[in-house]
């Protein structure tokens, strides 16, 4: 037979070869090791370093992957990160570990579908792809074979990995997960389905699995007493990084406060100053620093010595503790980690987007969250009313007109017992605001016409424009929190008047999906149908304070406002109506606890999160109606698909002035090129014509 077929393999050295490779000793790598070892970086990624992973170039990243190891006593790792450190690269090698050496059930969570979507096609499947260690052990994509992997699922020998978003409750339910990924939880829903928080529903599907079970979560920040990412790192041993002194040697961790900015006198870009024997760090030290840092756990026993600061090198042993080991044994690892600590991050940018937030809440918040890594804390900063007066005063504009730079009006109606309030706000990018009207019409709504006549009458005013041209609302909103069915009335036959309810709680969009209200005559029977929209409260009046706050700073050197700006003009902006517009303050849970009576601090939760509240002795009414305004202008922005070009068109369309060039005349020299029109010098067809006479007699 080896002579009819002489390329047939021996069967003994295929036997002998197969056993000889199944008796050979398994290494005992760890998730770093093994990442450093078999793990490739896909140039589709993004990654600034493709081809073989090297851990050296985020040693920050070794300990807490690290304690994902099947043989780790951690059983849960928090990683509290400012973007782009290398959270979702922790997944990914933790997910090819999991394939080579410890098959099992995987769960990946993402905020969105989208975003699960997207680490798969950008992160995951790239890296399968690209790591020959574990792409023949991962079954292929194959949309006709039903037993291979999909975009949302990995199947591989002894496990399967399930990708699934956050927004959904049937991705989180009927498996069991031995390991658990969750990236980006600040942006999960708070309720899924009714079912509740899709991190609890994510960890009941872990119950199976007890001890042996691992879970990782990484998370940017989110806002104070609300932020998930933060409880948990809280509730952790608290690592921070502590690096050495290039200068000194002493450790510790970089802190915001030793930054600082360029010094042109001694040539010297953004820097650290050593808090010890205060030298000048730069970027350049920023290599050697990383790789010597340590992760240091800063939470201690109850009436234990805090750890300190500043950790000479002799010191450092006593103080370093593994994760779930001595001192730190009844606590899960956590992390905290900000974008100084950012290998390719140059601390002179940080440092510019620092100087950029300073005057600019929107943007302050996303460095806190992004940069930082810190909670934003939207009640960090109160208005006080007599600043919006004097702003007002010192930046006015005419009242009852669109200002120059707005496209869209909007107007909300706050209904009290005793009138209607009722605002007009000129919308324009960048988050600017202009309040351009107010009125107040009197007689109580629930028992007279007489105020929501006016309302009607009010909502058909227009406004004159730069060009001069009037300017009608654009959509309009009522709030129904008082007589209710009133309300219902009023905006069923107005297709541009939308029935508000505001909902209390964050996280919401500022402009819900409606729900459908029935309208009833005096016998109970339904008439007609209405849509109540939901308003997000909680957020747009974080939105309406920051504005605030924009507006009492002023603008830029260069003149130009800062994002989210709310404009006032002193004619509508006295002593009642700013108290009015800075009624209402977040409150912490001990606030509310101890201005509660008995009954109700026994109602109150010591785990209650922030509110917002009303100031005793002043009405919000004014404050609720800009409310209602900004969630109507937030979503006629986003149903009529606004960017800065569509806006710029928009403004111009609005206020008449005509554009430098149209879709005719761009095309002069195209086929439909329009005639030229004759110039006021130009001879008429009498003269045109005795010209060409007397050129004949020539």
């Amino acid at each position: 037979m080896r002579d009819q077929f002489p390329a047939l393999p021996n069967g003994r050295a295929v036997l002998f070869r197969a056993l000889e490779a199944a008796s050979r000793p398994v290494d005992e790598l760890t998730i770093s090791e093994w990442a450093d070892r078999h793990r490739i970086v896909s140039a589709e990624s993004g990654s600034p370093w493709p081809g073989p992973f090297r851990t050296s170039r985020v040693p920050y990243l070794r300990e807490p992957q690290d304690c994902l190891h099947p043989d780790h006593p951690a059983r849960r790792v928090t990683a509290r990160w400012a973007a782009q450190l290398g959270k979702s690269t922790a997944i990914e090698n933790w997910f090819c570990y999991i394939v080579d050496q410890a098959p099992g059930s995987m769960m990946i969570v993402l905020p969105t579908l989208e975003e699960a979507t997207k680490f798969n096609r950008v992160k995951l499947q790239p890296t399968i792809e690209a790591t020959p260690r574990v792409e023949h052990k991962v079954l292929p994509v194959n949309s006709r074979d039903e037993q291979g992997s999909t975009t949302a699922f990995k199947k591989f020998a002894g496990g399967f990995c399930q990708i699934v978003n956050a927004g959904s409750s049937k991705g989180l339910q009927m498996v069991s997960i031995k390991y658990l990924a969750m990236d980006e939880v600040t942006g999960y829903p708070r309720d899924v389905d009714g079912r509740g928080s899709p991190r609890d529903q994510a960890r009941a599907r872990q119950k199976m699995y007890g001890d042996l079970a691992k879970e990782w979560q990484g998370s940017t920040p989110g806002v104070s007493d609300e932020c998930a990412i933060t409880a948990d790192f809280e509730a952790g041993d608290r690592r921070y990084f502590y690096v050495p002194c290039p200068h000194c040697g002493t450790f510790h961790p970089l802190a915001p406060d030793a930054m600082r900015g360029p010094d042109p006198d001694r040539d010297l870009p953004a820097h650290f100053r050593c808090p010890k024997c205060d030298g000048v760090i730069l970027d350049g030290h920023k290599g050697q620093m990383l790789e010597a840092g340590v992760w240091i756990a800063t939470r201690v026993a109850e009436g234990a010595a805090a750890v300190p600061a500043l950790l000479p090198p002799d010191q450092l042993k006593a103080w370093a503790c593994p994760p779930c080991e001595g001192r730190c044994r009844d606590w899960q690892p956590s992390y905290h980690l900000w974008a100084a600590y950012a290998p390719r991050e140059r601390w002179s940018e940080i440092w510019e987007r620092w100087q950029t937030a300073a005057t600019d809440t929107t943007k302050l918040r996303t460095f806190y969250q992004q940069d930082l890594a810190l909670p934003y804390d939207p009640g960090g900063e109160t208005v006080s009313w007599d600043a919006i007066v004097d702003a007002a005063r010192l930046h006015d504009f005419p009242a009852r007109v669109v200002p120059p730079g707005a496209g869209l009006l909007v107007s909300a109606a706050d209904v009290q017992g005793y009138a209607i309030k009722w605002v007009v706000y000129a919308i324009g990018p960048r988050g600017q605001r202009w309040l351009i009207d107010r009125d107040v019409f009197a007689g109580a709504p629930d028992q007279s016409d007489e105020p929501w006549i006016a309302l009607a009458d009010a909502l058909g005013r227009t406004y004159p424009t730069a060009g001069g041209a009037p300017k009608a609302i654009d959509l309009s909103g009522v709030d129904a929190g008082f007589t209710t069915d009133r309300v219902y009335r009023f905006c069923a036959g107005r297709p541009n008047v939308y029935a508000l309810d505001g909902r209390p709680s964050s996280g919401l969009p500022w402009l819900g999906t409606p729900s459908k209200r029935d309208i009833k005559d005096g016998k109970g029977r339904m008439v007609a149908k209405v849509l109540l929209y939901p308003v997000g409260a909680y957020d747009v009046k974080t939105e309406v304070t920051a504005s605030l706050l924009n507006y009492t700073q002023g603008p830029a050197a260069d003149g130009q406002w800062p994002r989210n700006t709310l404009h006032l003009p002193a004619t509508l902006c006295d002593e009642p109506f700013a108290k009015e517009l800075t009624a209402e303050v977040l409150t912490e849970p001990e606030a509310r606890l101890k201005s509660a009576n008995s009954k109700a601090r026994r109602m109150i939760s010591a785990r209650a999160k922030r509110e917002w509240e009303k100031i005793p002795g002043r009405q919000n009414d004014w404050f609720d109606a800009t409310v209602y305004a900004f969630a109507l202008a937030w979503h006629l922005e986003r149903r009529r698909r606004l960017t800065a070009e569509t806006w710029n068109d928009l403004i111009t369309l609005v206020h008449g002035a005509q554009p430098e060039a149209d879709l005719f005349t761009a095309a002069d020299d195209g086929p439909f090129a329009r005639k030229a029109r004759p110039r006021a010098d130009a001879p008429t067809g009498g003269e045109r014509a005795e010209r060409r006479n007397k050129w004949k007699n020539r």
